[in-house]
């Protein structure tokens, strides 16, 4: 039944249907009854004709009033909650004020129905409304709602409801848009001493309280002499007010600060394949054998990855980091899976240098790729290939048996390892360490990546797995695939277009048809006509001898050799002829001292095995000749001495002395001389001072102007 309205007239049935205690229920027994009471009334016109609506007396209408106030109490329907500002801070209230300011407004509510239904006035409908909570009457609903309404600041109340001044006070606050009580909260105030004390915890040696606090009280109270200094634990409670970032600043470096800042998070969705590439170099967490000679070292990988299926497109191992490297890695990915629109990079020199960026001769221009480089120190914008080395690489390392010296491996361990391979490296035994060679590090890297382009990807869509059943992500080659089944289709070059594509190229002035390109000199006569022109030389990375020349619109002219105008000084036979005897004469002083030191270590007498001894330029005589020449100078055989004819025919005939060498005095004897002794061996060559002239005579110019002469 519907609560009764409260109004100044009633019908007869209208009276009967209120079932009020001491009134008839039927209309006819009313009618009589107010007939015979004489009750007010007023004639009206309704779908029946003319009727009476009756005034009825003050006692029937208080029992009208409380009838409805009970049916209004005991129906109150739910609060409507009201609809937040969606830029109104959740700080701004509490969850305890939001609530109780909630049921106040649903107490107002219920107060307002009763007011408007029963006809009481504020004060009397605020008292029936608690006497009906009290008395059990009311529904459960409003009594909650008076129960958390009530402010517990205030007296204690027995039975946990408001008062009636209380609930006239809700509608004072309401007027004032308070409904939510007071809380108390903190004294945020800045006190004197605060930016003195932060001038010292704020440092990037991020120094404890503690710390911080004994250098700033004992400066403190120099600084504010007659000041009281605070106490450790009013600082404490200082520092628990500041916000969580501002209190780190000055402890920490913007980018280091950066991390506890809000950032954006990028979504991927709507790109297609090729449309972005990202690539980033990484240095390999473990030790390999260096391809050239075999000594440990760890070798500079270069990935580059496509963020629309997070599919790794391409890759390169390098020595070290550098542009060659990355070249590589975009021709790679660029013959495989085709050219991007976007090459997004760090600023690293690898990236932004004149190979890749130059208009005329760069690399982005010349396969139209637009180059877009992150900021300096955000690798978290480019997250999706910052964490690709730690997925594939970090443990691709991780995984090998010997060489791993990772930032994270046992610091002893780590140790160990470094001092197995240098020993290995003195001893010339690095294969003993099992380190992985170069060719089977090549073949490793291109199974990690490999499997990594088939391991599912938390950062893709799910699907169903067809041989398990079950809902997982999708796979980097499985997302590329759909987007091929869809009608994507990939800009590639081929193998003939990709060799002059990326060759790289740079600008070079011709000089009498000669080109200068990375300390090499390049040699072509068609070149002939473009003397001072700066033309585009593009070379092969990996060969030095050619070079190919375009003019500024790209269109190739011709090749260039490496030295191709170059020829020997001197034929070359004459140069092969004189490094023959001087290698000859080499070997024979060789021996010569290897005789020498043989004889000398068993000790052999030299004379012993000598027939006959020269001397150059004296004499010449043997053995038998020397024991006599012995005998004739012994001091006993002094008579045989005074015999002077006998003692000349024993002793041996000297040798008539050579005439020494001198250096001609003219200009045509030098040159004849020269010629005469160039003709000779060294061993030929009897005095050491001809020797040294032969070649000190070909430094002057007097040699030089005879040479053209003959030539």
């Amino acid at each position: 039944m519907n609560a009764p309205l409260v109004k100044s007239h009633y019908s007869a049935s209208e009276l009967a249907a209120l079932h009020l205690l001491g009134l008839p229920t039927s209309k006819v027994a009313l009618i009589a009854r107010a007939e015979r009471e004489s009750w007010p009334y007023v004639e009206t016109t309704g779908r029946g004709g003319i009727r009476r609506e009756y005034t009825p007396p003050a006692e029937v209408v208080a029992a009208i009033k409380a009838k409805a106030a009970e049916s209004v109490a005991a129906a109150m329907p739910a609060p409507a909650l009201p609809t937040r500002r969606a830029e109104q801070l959740p700080l701004i209230e509490t969850e305890a004020q939001s609530l109780k300011a909630d049921a106040r407004r649903g107490v107002l509510q219920a107060l307002e129905m009763l007011m408007k239904r029963s006809g009481y006035p504020l004060k009397k409908a605020a008292a029936t409304l608690l006497d009906m909570a009290r008395l059990g009457t009311a529904s459960e609903q409003l009594v909650k709602m008076l129960k958390m309404a009530r402010d517990e600041r205030g007296r204690p109340s027995p039975d946990g409801l408001p008062s009636v001044r209380s609930v006239l006070r809700f509608v004072e606050y309401e007027r004032a848009g308070m409904l939510a009580p007071k809380k108390r909260e903190r004294d945020m105030s800045v006190p004197a001493w605060a930016p003195f004390f932060l001038g010292y915890y704020q440092r990037p040696e991020k120094p404890t309280v503690e710390h911080a606090y004994r250098l700033f009280a004992a400066d403190w109270a120099q600084a504010q002499p007659g000041t009281e200094v605070p106490s450790v634990w009013q600082v404490r409670r200082f520092l628990q007010k500041v916000g969580n970032v501002s209190r780190e600043i000055g402890r920490m470096g913007e980018r280091e600060l950066k991390t506890l800042k809000p950032f954006i998070r990028r979504g991927f969705e709507n790109l297609l394949p090729g449309d972005i590439y990202s690539a980033d170099g990484h240095t390999f967490d473990a030790e390999v054998q260096h391809p050239l000679h075999g000594r440990p070292f760890r070798p500079e990988i270069t990935s580059m990855v496509d963020i629309a299926t997070r599919r790794v497109v391409g890759w390169s191992v390098a020595l070290a980091e550098s542009g060659l490297a990355v070249l590589d890695a975009l021709r790679d990915a660029c013959l495989r899976h085709g050219i991007p629109a976007v090459f997004y990079v760090d600023n690293g020199s690898g990236y932004k240098n004149e190979m890749m960026l130059d208009v005329a001769t760069g690399f982005m221009s010349r396969l139209g790729i637009e180059m877009v480089n992150s900021l300096p120190y955000n690798s978290q914008a480019r997250g999706v290939i910052e964490r690709l080395h730690q997925t594939i690489w970090v443990n691709a390392a991780k995984s090998l048996q010997a060489g791993y010296i990772g930032h994270d491996m046992d610091r002893e361990a780590k140790l160990a390892t470094f001092k197995l391979s240098r020993k290995a490296i003195k001893s010339a035994e690095v294969s003993a360490m099992q380190l992985m060679a170069w060719d089977r590090f090549i073949a490793f890297c291109d199974e990690r990546v490999a499997e990594y382009n088939d391991r599912p990807h938390r950062s893709l869509p799910k699907i169903t797995d067809q041989a398990t059943g079950r809902r997982r992500h999708m796979t980097p080659n499985e997302v590329w695939e759909q987007h091929v089944a869809q009608g994507f289709e990939a800009h590639r070059v081929t193998d003939d277009e990709a060799r002059p594509l990326f060759r790289p190229q740079m600008l070079r002035t011709v000089r009498r048809c000669e080109i200068e390109l990375l300390g090499n000199r390049y040699f072509a006569r068609a070149l002939e006509e473009f003397h001072g022109e700066q033309l585009r030389v593009g070379y092969d990375i990996h060969d030095p001898h050619t070079v190919w020349v375009y003019d500024d619109q790209g269109r190739f002219l011709c090749t260039a050799e490496l030295d191709a105008n170059k020829r020997d000084y001197m034929p070359k036979s004459v140069i092969d002829r004189a490094r023959e005897k001087r290698a000859a004469g080499r070997e024979k002083r060789l021996e010569a001292k290897l005789v020498e030191v043989r004889e000398e270590l068993h000790g052999t007498p030299a004379l012993e095995q000598i027939d006959t001894v020269t001397i150059p330029g004296f004499m010449s005589f043997n053995r038998e000749q020397l024991a006599q020449r012995a005998r004739a100078l012994d001091p006993v055989d002094v008579v045989t001495v005074a015999n002077e004819p006998e003692t000349r025919q024993a002793m041996p005939e000297p040798v008539a002395e050579l005439p020494t060498w001198a250096v001609p005095t003219t200009p045509e004897a030098r040159w004849a001389e020269w010629q005469q002794l160039n003709g000779m061996s060294e061993e030929e060559i009897d005095s050491e001072k001809a020797r040294k002239w032969r070649h000190t005579y070909q430094a002057t110019a007097e040699f030089r102007t005879y040479q053209r002469k003959s030539a």
